[in-house]
């Protein structure tokens, strides 16, 4: 069961990920909190990836 929640999550994520770079800001204070936005989530998918 924890596979599939891990997976949905994992999904999640990626699909976070290619919003977030389809929709970049080019105010500075929104670039901060794209970049911040943007930093959780690769973080995250690193876990999966190990």
């Amino acid at each position: 069961m924890q596979g599939r929640k891990d997976e949905h999550r994992h999904q999640e994520l990626l699909k976070e990920k290619k919003e977030l770079e389809k929709n970049r800001p080019h105010g500075i204070d929104e670039m901060r909190r794209w970049k911040h936005s943007m930093g959780k989530i690769l973080q995250e998918l690193e876990l999966y990836n190990k």
